[in-house]
């Protein structure tokens, strides 16, 4: 978003120069500032799109909590989709430079849940809101699958 903006401050900033550059040639002027006027439309739908969709989904870590046995951790990540506030949890293995991860559950345009915890083992809980019940799923071990991403569709 920045990149446009400065493109249009020092398209301004030109066209000002221009003024004192070329003081008897009105023409020149009007048609290199229409120019400057067009990439400037084009240049800023561009980039929010491009924006919103390369570097949003990156995101900020939220919560971190590890499973019992210290193999796993939920990781909450904050991030944007260019104009909502969007969260997700992934399950992540410690084991190194080729260790996986898997989506466990994600929410558009929502806030991030308030916990996120292993009751056990092969079991993952997440509690959406302060007093609603925790949402469970259990993930396998040695595929680093979770039986059902959640929310469950139709939530």
């Amino acid at each position: 978003m920045t990149l446009p903006l400065c493109w249009t401050l020092g398209w301004g900033l030109y066209s000002n120069f221009a003024l004192r550059l070329f003081p008897g040639r009105q023409w020149l002027r009007l048609t290199i500032g229409a120019v400057l006027v067009l990439v400037a439309l084009i240049s800023w739908p561009t980039s929010i799109a491009l924006s919103s969709a390369a570097g949003s989904r990156l995101g900020t870590v939220k919560a971190v909590e590890v499973s019992p046995d210290g193999r796993y951790e939920l990781v909450a990540q904050s991030f944007s989709d260019g104009f909502e506030p969007c969260c997700r949890v992934l399950l992540r293995e410690h084991d190194g430079l080729f260790s996986r991860q898997t989506l466990v559950w994600e929410r558009i345009e929502g806030n991030c849940p308030v916990r996120v915890y292993f009751p056990d083992n092969d079991t993952i809980s997440i509690t959406e809101w302060k007093d609603s019940a925790a949402l469970t799923t259990t993930f396998d071990r040695d595929r680093m699958e979770v039986a059902q991403t959640l929310p469950p569709k139709g939530r």
